[in-house]
């Protein structure tokens, strides 16, 4: 199984996910908000934590700063090493149960949860 289908298989076992493709890459979305982000080939993918969070996160060397969306505490993880899609999966569903908490209890309801 390739890292993105690993990755969607996660993604799409989480309640309300949705799949885009918008800019040419793969965007996971819980209603409409992105949790997400990746290529095809997947050779890293992108994920929200905090800020504070982002600052332990980018010591390690195979998770760095997102480009664009950086400054809001999202983080991408290299996929280079083996070990690391783990560890992109632990982020992804952090990142999952972040952007679904701050969803209206409406928006929850409407996916069931």
């Amino acid at each position: 199984m390739s890292n993105v289908e690993d990755l969607r298989s996660l993604c799409m076992s989480l309640p309300g996910t949705t799949e885009e493709y918008p800019w040419e890459h793969v965007v996971w979305k819980v209603v409409g908000k992105i949790y997400a982000i990746t290529s095809d080939p997947a050779e890293n993918v992108t994920v929200v934590s905090t800020l504070d969070r982002q600052a332990v996160l980018i010591q390690d060397p195979s998770i760095w700063v997102a480009s664009h969306v950086g400054r809001y505490g999202w983080v991408t993880i290299g996929l280079s090493e083996t070990a690391m899609l783990e560890v992109a999966k632990e982020l992804i569903r952090d990142s999952y149960a972040m952007v679904f908490g701050k969803l209206s209890k409406k928006a929850r309801q409407s996916i069931g949860a």
